[in-house]
Protein backbone atom coordinates (compact mmCIF):
# COMPACT_ATOMS: atom_id res chain seq x y z
CA UNK A 1 0.00 0.00 0.00
CA UNK A 2 1.02 3.60 -0.52
CA UNK A 3 2.77 5.70 1.87
CA UNK A 4 3.02 9.03 2.66
CA UNK A 5 3.11 11.26 -0.56
CA UNK A 6 3.90 14.32 -1.37
CA UNK A 7 4.91 16.33 -4.47
CA UNK A 8 7.88 18.51 -4.86
CA UNK A 9 9.52 20.90 -6.85
CA UNK A 10 11.86 19.81 -9.69
CA UNK A 11 15.41 21.11 -9.12
CA UNK A 12 18.97 20.53 -9.52
CA UNK A 13 19.52 18.60 -6.56
CA UNK A 14 16.71 16.17 -7.72
CA UNK A 15 16.63 16.34 -11.46
CA UNK A 16 19.20 13.55 -12.14
CA UNK A 17 17.01 11.09 -10.05
CA UNK A 18 13.90 12.13 -11.34
CA UNK A 19 14.97 11.92 -14.72
CA UNK A 20 16.56 8.36 -14.55
CA UNK A 21 12.99 7.21 -13.30
CA UNK A 22 11.57 7.19 -16.67
CA UNK A 23 14.51 3.70 -17.54
CA UNK A 24 12.54 1.65 -15.32
CA UNK A 25 9.31 1.50 -17.51
CA UNK A 26 8.32 -1.52 -19.94
CA UNK A 27 8.34 -0.94 -23.59
CA UNK A 28 5.03 -0.49 -23.77
CA UNK A 29 4.55 1.72 -20.69
CA UNK A 30 7.55 4.52 -22.75
CA UNK A 31 5.27 4.22 -25.68
CA UNK A 32 2.36 6.18 -23.50
CA UNK A 33 4.55 8.44 -22.31
CA UNK A 34 7.70 10.80 -22.91
CA UNK A 35 10.74 10.41 -21.32
CA UNK A 36 10.85 12.37 -18.14
CA UNK A 37 14.27 14.79 -19.27
CA UNK A 38 11.88 15.41 -22.39
CA UNK A 39 9.00 16.19 -20.24
CA UNK A 40 10.83 18.39 -18.19
CA UNK A 41 12.47 20.24 -21.11
CA UNK A 42 9.34 20.59 -22.52
CA UNK A 43 7.83 22.44 -18.90
CA UNK A 44 10.34 24.71 -18.64
CA UNK A 45 9.83 26.14 -21.94
CA UNK A 46 5.81 26.64 -21.51
CA UNK A 47 4.96 29.45 -18.66
CA UNK A 48 2.16 27.48 -17.84
CA UNK A 49 3.77 24.65 -16.64
CA UNK A 50 3.26 22.81 -13.09
CA UNK A 51 6.09 20.38 -12.69
CA UNK A 52 6.29 17.83 -9.55
CA UNK A 53 8.56 15.17 -8.80
CA UNK A 54 6.23 12.21 -6.83
CA UNK A 55 8.04 11.11 -3.51
CA UNK A 56 7.18 8.52 -0.85
CA UNK A 57 9.30 8.30 2.02
CA UNK A 58 11.99 11.11 1.01
CA UNK A 59 12.50 9.30 -2.65
CA UNK A 60 11.18 10.46 -6.02
CA UNK A 61 8.95 7.89 -7.00
CA UNK A 62 7.52 9.09 -10.06
CA UNK A 63 6.80 12.65 -12.20
CA UNK A 64 3.38 14.41 -12.59
CA UNK A 65 3.19 17.77 -14.69
CA UNK A 66 -0.54 19.76 -15.20
CA UNK A 67 -0.67 22.62 -18.38
CA UNK A 68 -2.08 25.25 -15.97
CA UNK A 69 -3.78 27.06 -18.70
CA UNK A 70 -6.17 24.91 -21.33
CA UNK A 71 -8.18 27.25 -23.53
CA UNK A 72 -9.06 24.02 -25.55
CA UNK A 73 -11.34 23.66 -23.09
CA UNK A 74 -15.26 24.68 -23.68
CA UNK A 75 -16.17 28.16 -21.98
CA UNK A 76 -18.14 26.20 -19.57
CA UNK A 77 -15.34 24.47 -18.68
CA UNK A 78 -13.42 27.04 -17.37
CA UNK A 79 -11.17 27.26 -15.47
CA UNK A 80 -9.61 23.83 -16.73
CA UNK A 81 -6.34 22.48 -16.83
CA UNK A 82 -4.37 19.44 -18.21
CA UNK A 83 -2.50 16.16 -16.75
CA UNK A 84 0.30 16.61 -19.56
CA UNK A 85 2.53 13.75 -18.21
CA UNK A 86 2.21 11.54 -15.06
CA UNK A 87 4.30 8.51 -14.60
CA UNK A 88 5.21 6.14 -11.45
CA UNK A 89 8.57 4.21 -11.44
CA UNK A 90 8.33 0.36 -12.02
CA UNK A 91 8.77 -0.70 -8.61
CA UNK A 92 5.81 1.59 -6.75
CA UNK A 93 3.14 0.47 -9.66
CA UNK A 94 0.32 -1.61 -8.48
CA UNK A 95 0.72 -0.46 -4.68
CA UNK A 96 -1.66 2.69 -4.64
CA UNK A 97 1.22 5.29 -5.22
CA UNK A 98 -0.12 6.37 -8.66
CA UNK A 99 -3.61 6.88 -7.46
CA UNK A 100 -2.33 8.83 -4.17
CA UNK A 101 -0.25 10.94 -6.26
CA UNK A 102 -3.07 11.70 -8.80
CA UNK A 103 -5.62 12.08 -5.87
CA UNK A 104 -2.84 14.65 -4.22
CA UNK A 105 -2.88 16.57 -7.56
CA UNK A 106 -6.94 16.80 -8.23
CA UNK A 107 -7.02 18.08 -4.76
CA UNK A 108 -4.68 21.02 -5.21
CA UNK A 109 -6.34 22.10 -8.46
CA UNK A 110 -9.94 21.91 -6.92
CA UNK A 111 -8.66 24.28 -3.91
CA UNK A 112 -6.85 26.39 -6.47
CA UNK A 113 -10.36 27.11 -8.27
CA UNK A 114 -10.25 24.73 -11.21
CA UNK A 115 -13.22 23.24 -12.37
CA UNK A 116 -12.03 20.81 -14.99
CA UNK A 117 -9.06 18.66 -15.30
CA UNK A 118 -8.34 16.79 -18.95
CA UNK A 119 -5.97 14.47 -20.16
CA UNK A 120 -5.26 11.52 -23.03
CA UNK A 121 -3.74 8.90 -23.38
CA UNK A 122 -2.77 5.97 -25.83
CA UNK A 123 -5.44 3.37 -26.07
CA UNK A 124 -3.95 1.48 -29.21
CA UNK A 125 -1.53 -0.71 -26.72
CA UNK A 126 -1.67 -3.20 -23.74
CA UNK A 127 -0.31 -1.36 -21.35
CA UNK A 128 -2.19 2.09 -22.21
CA UNK A 129 -3.55 4.01 -18.88
CA UNK A 130 -7.09 4.22 -19.74
CA UNK A 131 -8.42 2.13 -17.30
CA UNK A 132 -6.85 3.48 -14.50
CA UNK A 133 -8.34 6.90 -15.71
CA UNK A 134 -11.74 6.12 -15.52
CA UNK A 135 -11.67 4.24 -12.52
CA UNK A 136 -10.12 7.61 -11.15
CA UNK A 137 -13.44 9.07 -12.47
CA UNK A 138 -12.32 10.71 -15.55
CA UNK A 139 -14.95 10.35 -18.42
CA UNK A 140 -14.14 9.68 -22.36
CA UNK A 141 -15.13 12.15 -24.22
CA UNK A 142 -14.81 10.53 -27.28
CA UNK A 143 -12.96 12.55 -29.03
CA UNK A 144 -8.92 12.42 -29.87
CA UNK A 145 -5.85 15.11 -30.08
CA UNK A 146 -3.86 15.39 -33.02
CA UNK A 147 -1.47 12.40 -31.44
CA UNK A 148 -4.67 9.78 -31.97
CA UNK A 149 -4.48 9.88 -28.06
CA UNK A 150 -8.43 9.99 -26.55
CA UNK A 151 -9.05 12.83 -24.34
CA UNK A 152 -10.57 12.09 -21.02
CA UNK A 153 -12.17 14.55 -18.56
CA UNK A 154 -12.65 15.01 -14.98
CA UNK A 155 -14.95 17.65 -13.20
CA UNK A 156 -13.35 19.22 -10.08
CA UNK A 157 -16.42 20.61 -8.64
CA UNK A 158 -20.42 19.85 -8.48
CA UNK A 159 -20.69 23.81 -8.61
CA UNK A 160 -22.67 25.12 -11.63
CA UNK A 161 -20.10 27.05 -13.83
CA UNK A 162 -19.23 30.67 -13.62
CA UNK A 163 -21.44 32.99 -16.49
CA UNK A 164 -18.17 33.72 -17.84
CA UNK A 165 -14.39 33.08 -16.60
CA UNK A 166 -12.67 35.10 -14.19
CA UNK A 167 -10.14 35.70 -16.12
CA UNK A 168 -9.49 35.53 -19.71
CA UNK A 169 -5.79 34.80 -19.39
CA UNK A 170 -3.65 32.58 -17.92
CA UNK A 171 -3.17 33.25 -14.32
CA UNK A 172 0.73 34.73 -14.19
CA UNK A 173 2.69 37.34 -14.29
CA UNK A 174 4.32 39.30 -17.08
CA UNK A 175 5.81 42.53 -15.65
CA UNK A 176 6.91 43.97 -12.10
CA UNK A 177 7.20 47.62 -11.76
CA UNK A 178 8.74 49.74 -8.75
CA UNK A 179 7.28 52.68 -8.41
CA UNK A 180 8.66 55.88 -6.90
CA UNK A 181 8.55 59.15 -6.58
CA UNK A 182 12.54 59.71 -6.37
CA UNK A 183 14.67 57.51 -9.59
CA UNK A 184 18.00 58.37 -8.57
CA UNK A 185 18.39 56.46 -5.16
CA UNK A 186 16.00 53.69 -6.38
CA UNK A 187 17.78 52.95 -9.88
CA UNK A 188 21.34 52.79 -7.75
CA UNK A 189 20.06 50.65 -4.93
CA UNK A 190 18.77 48.06 -8.02
CA UNK A 191 21.87 48.27 -10.07
CA UNK A 192 24.54 49.16 -7.81
CA UNK A 193 23.56 47.19 -4.72
CA UNK A 194 21.15 44.42 -5.99
CA UNK A 195 23.20 44.26 -9.58
CA UNK A 196 20.53 44.42 -12.00
CA UNK A 197 21.96 45.25 -15.29
CA UNK A 198 19.94 47.79 -17.00
CA UNK A 199 18.14 46.79 -20.01
CA UNK A 200 17.02 50.19 -21.09
CA UNK A 201 16.69 53.75 -19.46
CA UNK A 202 14.08 56.34 -20.80
CA UNK A 203 14.92 58.60 -17.96
CA UNK A 204 11.70 58.22 -15.88
CA UNK A 205 11.53 54.83 -16.42
CA UNK A 206 13.80 51.93 -16.30
CA UNK A 207 13.84 48.19 -17.58
CA UNK A 208 16.07 45.36 -15.83
CA UNK A 209 17.71 42.88 -17.11
CA UNK A 210 15.39 40.01 -15.20
CA UNK A 211 15.20 36.24 -16.26
CA UNK A 212 11.60 35.87 -16.59
CA UNK A 213 9.46 38.26 -15.44
CA UNK A 214 10.09 41.57 -16.76
CA UNK A 215 11.18 43.96 -13.96
CA UNK A 216 11.16 47.71 -14.51
CA UNK A 217 11.51 51.17 -11.66
CA UNK A 218 9.37 53.79 -13.00
CA UNK A 219 8.18 57.25 -11.39
CA UNK A 220 4.75 57.69 -10.67
CA UNK A 221 4.36 61.07 -11.54
CA UNK A 222 4.26 59.07 -15.45
CA UNK A 223 1.29 57.78 -14.72
CA UNK A 224 -0.31 60.56 -12.69
CA UNK A 225 -1.40 61.86 -16.05
CA UNK A 226 -3.88 59.07 -16.62
CA UNK A 227 -4.61 58.02 -13.10
CA UNK A 228 -5.61 60.16 -10.08
CA UNK A 229 -4.63 56.70 -7.79
CA UNK A 230 -0.76 57.79 -8.97
CA UNK A 231 -1.32 61.54 -7.12
CA UNK A 232 -2.26 59.70 -3.84
CA UNK A 233 0.79 59.34 -1.60
CA UNK A 234 2.15 55.89 -1.32
CA UNK A 235 1.67 54.33 2.42
CA UNK A 236 3.27 51.70 4.24
CA UNK A 237 5.06 48.15 2.63
CA UNK A 238 3.82 48.23 -1.26
CA UNK A 239 5.36 45.38 -2.29
CA UNK A 240 8.15 42.52 -1.44
CA UNK A 241 10.43 41.18 -3.92
CA UNK A 242 11.90 37.85 -2.93
CA UNK A 243 15.42 36.60 -4.35
CA UNK A 244 15.75 32.71 -3.69
CA UNK A 245 19.35 31.13 -2.63
CA UNK A 246 20.57 27.72 -3.02
CA UNK A 247 21.48 26.86 0.60
CA UNK A 248 20.95 27.87 3.47
CA UNK A 249 24.21 29.73 4.63
CA UNK A 250 24.05 31.41 1.75
CA UNK A 251 20.70 33.24 2.58
CA UNK A 252 23.77 34.91 5.96
CA UNK A 253 26.26 35.25 3.53
CA UNK A 254 24.07 37.64 0.86
CA UNK A 255 22.22 39.13 3.64
CA UNK A 256 25.51 40.24 5.49
CA UNK A 257 26.73 41.60 1.82
CA UNK A 258 23.58 43.64 1.29
CA UNK A 259 23.65 45.08 4.01
CA UNK A 260 27.27 45.82 3.58
CA UNK A 261 26.30 47.76 -0.28
CA UNK A 262 24.01 50.11 1.40
CA UNK A 263 20.88 48.21 1.48
CA UNK A 264 18.77 48.78 5.11
CA UNK A 265 18.51 45.87 7.47
CA UNK A 266 15.30 44.96 8.53
CA UNK A 267 15.89 41.14 10.30
CA UNK A 268 18.89 38.87 10.04
CA UNK A 269 18.31 35.67 8.55
CA UNK A 270 16.48 33.10 10.88
CA UNK A 271 14.02 29.68 10.02
CA UNK A 272 10.36 30.09 9.65
CA UNK A 273 7.78 27.67 10.04
CA UNK A 274 7.07 27.50 5.79
CA UNK A 275 11.11 25.54 5.98
CA UNK A 276 12.58 28.64 4.69
CA UNK A 277 15.62 30.45 5.94
CA UNK A 278 14.71 33.74 5.64
CA UNK A 279 16.55 37.25 6.08
CA UNK A 280 14.72 40.73 5.60
CA UNK A 281 16.03 44.29 4.32
CA UNK A 282 14.50 47.89 2.37
CA UNK A 283 14.98 50.01 -0.54
CA UNK A 284 15.46 53.47 -0.41
CA UNK A 285 11.62 53.79 -0.42
CA UNK A 286 11.39 51.54 2.74
CA UNK A 287 9.77 48.41 0.29
CA UNK A 288 11.01 45.26 2.37
CA UNK A 289 12.05 42.82 0.35
CA UNK A 290 13.81 38.72 1.32
CA UNK A 291 16.37 36.65 0.45
CA UNK A 292 15.64 32.87 1.43
CA UNK A 293 16.34 29.67 0.49
CA UNK A 294 14.35 26.30 1.26
CA UNK A 295 15.20 23.57 3.98
CA UNK A 296 16.14 20.57 3.21
CA UNK A 297 14.11 17.80 5.20
CA UNK A 298 15.45 14.92 3.29
CA UNK A 299 18.77 14.55 5.53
Amino acid sequence: MAGDIALREVTSDNLEAVCALSATLTPGQKACVADNVVSVAQGLLAESAWIRAVYSEGSPIGFIMVDTHFPDAPEEDHRACFLWRFMIARAWQGKGFGSAALDLTIRTFRDHGYRVLYTSCEVGNDESPLEFYLGHGFEDTGETDEGGEEILRLPLTDAPPPARPVLPMAPRIALVTVWTDDMDPMKRFYTGTLGFLVKSDLGEYVELENNGVRFAICRRAVMAGHSDAFAVPPAGQRFELAFPCDTAPEVDTTYERLIAAGAAPVAPAQDMPWNQRTALFADPDGNIHEVFADLRTDG
